[in-house]
């Protein structure tokens, strides 16, 4: 049974805590492109995705004559009910004893209460952290595949798909290299790059940035076509043998190509008690994206803000709902997290994907 947290008026303000260590939050990747689209109540989701395409220009007609009916762009919908995403965190007995021996020992009442709001916050922030950290992994997912997966690697003890969820990325929007890029001699990266731009300019279509993993740049950095394309420019000098991420991005600018970003996010995953680490972000993609956001994320109302529980404290930190309470058989004070979330890749239509690694 749910009882009143052992924090007592503490807990009883915990909006105020969250909302006095903002910056205590660790920052998230997905924000950089997505924003939160208005919160909704059902659980039920519908992203619609314009088939982009260049537009005509209007016709020249006579004054008399009637103006000429146009096509619209086909839509493509993904939908589904917005998915749960949470944890939750205990504080044994021992760990209990310990805060109040700890607290025995402080000498006033400033250093007590400083002890007391860390040990409130620790278990809140890893909580208001841990569920942006999953949107974190799907929206990398997302912008380097085309796709959503949920495997027993990246979710162990919670949902898992037989396939990844495919989010409708056209095909003409997936390219391959001419060569792999860890075959250093005879890749062309630079050439790859070109081609796809023009493939996209061709459609109406343009990039402001090429995400790629660290791995992926670490082969770019060594490709002789890189290497040998920098020092005609005069950004490397003869006999060089890897090329640097600001030379780079100053010859693609001086010749009009998009610059490149480096994605090298690490998630923590924990199976069995122990925590290991994913990096969301494809390796084998390169990932070519417009200007502006690339999405928003869908979101829902969780039951206990529309319901809350009379003996539990709440707080809500960037939609998530943080909620603490203490049971006593056994005794425990739990932390707990949830956020109704799933990201909607509205610009699946003006993002390409070039294959460069196996």
């Amino acid at each position: 049974m749910r009882i009143q947290s052992i924090f007592g008026i503490y807990a009883n303000s915990m909006q105020a805590v969250v909302d006095n260590s903002l910056d205590r939050f660790a920052e998230t990747w997905y924000a950089k492109y997505f924003s939160f689209a208005p919160t909704q109540q059902s659980l039920n989701f519908t992203s619609v995705v314009g088939a982009s395409r260049i537009e005509a220009a209007a016709s020249i007609v006579s004054r008399s004559s009637e103006a000429p009916l146009r096509s619209r762009a086909n839509l493509a919908k993904y939908q589904g009910d917005i998915p749960a995403i949470k944890e939750k965190f205990a504080m044994r007995e021992e760990d209990y004893r310990d805060f109040l021996a700890l607290q025995a020992l402080s000498m006033d009442d400033n250093t007590k209460k400083k002890q007391l709001l860390d040990f409130l916050f620790a278990d809140i922030q890893k909580a208001g952290n841990s569920v942006h950290k999953r949107l974190d992994i799907m929206v990398l997912e997302a912008v380097s595949t085309g796709k959503i997966s949920l495997t027993i690697d990246n979710n162990p003890d919670g949902l898992v798909l037989k396939s990844p969820m495919d989010l409708l990325m056209p095909a003409t929007n997936k390219k391959n290299a001419i060569a792999l890029w860890s075959d250093t001699t005879n890749s062309k990266p630079i050439t790859d790059i070109t081609n796809v731009v023009n493939d996209a300019r061709a459609s109406g279509r343009g990039f402001e940035k090429i995400l790629m993993s660290m791995t992926t740049w670490l082969w770019f950095a060594k490709s002789k076509e890189v290497i040998d394309s920098l020092i005609s420019f005069n950004q490397l000098q003869r006999g060089a043998s890897v090329a640097t991420l600001l030379k780079v991005n100053e010859y693609l600018q001086a010749n009009m190509l998009p610059m490149l970003e480096i994605v090298d996010e690490t998630v923590g995953i924990e199976k069995d008690g122990v925590i290991g680490s994913i990096r969301p972000f494809a390796d084998k993609n390169v990932s070519f994206i417009p200007k502006g956001n690339l999405g928003v994320i869908k979101n829902a109302l969780c039951l206990e803000q529309m319901q809350p529980v009379k003996t539990v404290d709440y707080a809500t930190f960037n939609k998530a709902l943080i909620s603490k309470w203490q049971e006593n058989d056994p005794w425990a004070e739990f932390t707990a997290v949830e956020l109704n979330a799933f990201p909607a890749l509205e610009s699946i239509d003006n993002i390409f994907l070039l294959t460069v690694l196996a």
